[in-house]
């Protein structure tokens, strides 16, 4: 007999090292994902997006289930979610979930939120859904890569399933575990058996990656444990910009007998513990050193060479706006160098008034935080759109990008993508969509950690990860922590 299963998502990486609040106005904006949706709109306007819910939804109909749609929301990474706008979401799921009486509960969650009046914003959320849905009610959850896990989200929810790559190619696919699980999980009674292990170090988001050591080796772990032993696991590298108890790595694990939970979890995080030398191994390279790298590969490459801006990416709650790394390829006269995307609203509209042909007289300024002095122009207006295309990455399949207007600015060798809609670039056909031949390029660099990469990768001849100024510190020992827990190493082997 099939269940009426109720499906929403709320979700944000919040990086509370940055001053600038998230507002029910950015969950309300689309970008890279559609803006936030409620009730019956949610049965269509996700359907074949990489994203859990709807690898849910598609999942639990095929298996006879009914869908009770909530409320879906998501806003780019920045500073502590407003009070406002966790209670509007909040409390339209709970008022829905009052509505329709679900025998299951499915939540598309980041686990990397931290709201205004709630360090645990996640821990919070669930704890409203389970005091309104009852104790004998499934809740099942998937959660991003670098959640970071609360000892309230295991003892709350039935089951959580997390991402499993980095950039999140399986984003959708954990929506889609959770369905596969279900069953077991109503067979685990009178709930499954569950553990946390919580890592004594952080690590730098761009040793998460799964296309570099050792994330990828314990990701391939994961996976060998699981099938060994029944029981699922999930392994989060943890969002370190938060300043917060729960902050970090974990693993979590869930099955039918504590046992069997116990010792697949202590396998995993034993991996993960010993994996720490190789995250403490990771070594990036200043801006200068980056940029003459860069230069040098360049000369006898066949493919560009990429530069992840990793301290400026919106992905953790960076402006994505900051002009160290521009000026570092202008000073060292780089050729065939475009960058993107920065987010400059005022010089994507100069440029569309000043038209194609046409000169913006400065780039970047007027923000706040390191790295934003402006670049004087003048810069030429190269290209024009108004920043809609439909991506190709595998990240974010069949999903159509909205940047606002945006423009292609140019002096002296290097392109800069400027943008109304701050995002990370995902897929090639951000700049492709300007016309600009990304295979011609001797150097890409993008504001990006990692993400980049399931667009990038394939067309790159090197990745160079650089340190140019910026809020999202690539050292996580480098933010003033004051409410992590005791005994946590701040870097690996630190």
């Amino acid at each position: 007999m099939g269940l009426k299963i109720a499906a929403g998502g709320f979700l944000h990486e919040t990086n509370t090292f940055v001053a600038q609040p998230t507002r029910w106005e950015d969950f309300v904006e689309a970008g890279p994902w559609p803006g936030a949706t409620e009730g019956e709109q949610i049965l269509t306007r996700f359907r074949g997006i990489n994203l859990a819910i709807a690898y849910f939804m598609e999942a639990a109909e095929k298996a006879g289930h009914t869908m009770l749609p909530l409320a879906w929301g998501g806003a780019m990474p920045a500073g502590k979610v407003t009070g406002d706008a966790f209670e509007r979401m909040a409390g339209i799921m709970v008022e829905r979930l009052k509505r329709h009486r679900p025998d299951a509960v499915f939540l598309e969650l980041h686990g990397a939120m931290v709201a205004e009046d709630h360090d645990d914003g996640e821990g919070e959320l669930l704890r409203r859904v389970r005091a309104t849905v009852g104790p004998d009610v499934p809740i099942l959850m998937s959660l991003d890569l670098h959640a970071n896990v609360s000892p309230q989200m295991v003892e709350t929810a039935d089951f959580i399933s997390s991402y499993r790559t980095y950039p999140h190619v399986d984003w959708g696919a954990s929506g889609g575990r959770c369905a596969e699980w279900l069953e077991r999980v109503l067979a685990w009674k009178p709930r499954p058996a569950r553990a946390l292990r919580q890592a004594p170090f952080l690590v730098p988001v761009t040793t998460g990656c799964t296309y570099l050591e050792p994330s990828k080796s314990l990701y391939d772990e994961l996976d060998r444990i699981e099938r060994e032993t029944g029981v699922h696991l999930s392994l989060n590298m943890g969002f370190p910009p938060a300043d917060i108890r729960d902050v970090g790595p974990s693993v979590t694990a869930y099955g039918a007998d504590q046992a069997s939970v116990d010792a697949a979890a202590d396998r995993l995080f034993a991996a993960l513990l010993a994996a720490e030398a190789g995250f403490a191994a990771h070594r990036p390279l200043a801006a200068a050193d980056a940029v003459a790298e860069a230069m040098r590969i360049a000369k006898s490459a066949t493919k560009p060479v990429v530069l992840a801006d990793t301290q400026d990416n919106p992905g953790a709650g960076a402006p994505s706006n900051t002009t160290g790394l521009i000026a570092e390829l202008l000073r060292q006269g780089a050729e065939r160098a475009v960058v993107g995307i920065v987010h400059d609203p005022r010089a994507a509209a100069e440029a569309h008034a000043a038209g194609l042909g046409g000169t913006v007289a400065r780039l970047g300024g007027g923000g706040e935080g390191p790295g934003q002095e402006p670049l004087e122009g003048p810069w030429r207006v190269a290209a024009l759109s108004d920043g809609r295309f439909r991506g190709t990455s595998p990240m974010l399949r069949a999903a159509v990008a909205t940047l606002g207007p945006t423009a292609l600015l140019a002096m002296d060798g290097v392109e800069v993508l400027v943008a109304t809609i701050r995002q990370q670039p995902i897929h090639k056909e951000t700049f492709s969509h300007l016309g600009v031949d990304l295979n011609s390029r001797a150097i890409i660099a993008v504001k990006s950690s990692a993400h980049f990469r399931s667009g990038f990768q394939d067309i790159a001849e090197k990745v160079i990860v650089c340190l140019s100024p910026g809020v999202n510190l690539e050292d996580p020992a480098s933010f003033a922590f004051r409410n992590i827990r005791p005994g946590v190493r701040l870097r690996p082997q630190g």
